[in-house]
């Protein structure tokens, strides 16, 4: 058998981890933003601010538990219907 301890490497934690923004993957975080722009600045709506960040800790919580929620969900509704006869 051989020896393969020589060819092994430490791989850093954050080489193989998800980037995330203010603990948020950029969509999501994209999202937040543009739903905060329109209701605060556009409509004047500045009663919305916590609901928008009711809605941010709540993707915070749901990114923590797992780093590609938001993408997973965005792709579902983005999906074509196929019917096939």
């Amino acid at each position: 058998m051989v020896d393969m301890r020589p060819y092994q490497k430490n791989v850093h934690k954050s080489l193989f981890q998800r980037d995330l923004l203010l603990g948020v993957p950029t969509m999501g975080l994209v999202l937040v933003f543009c739903l905060s722009a329109v209701f605060l600045y556009l409509f004047r709506w500045f009663f919305m601010a916590v609901p928008i960040a009711l809605f941010y800790f709540f993707i915070r919580h749901l990114t923590s538990l797992d780093p590609y929620f938001i993408e997973m969900f965005l792709d579902y509704f983005q999906q074509k219907d196929v019917f096939l006869p």
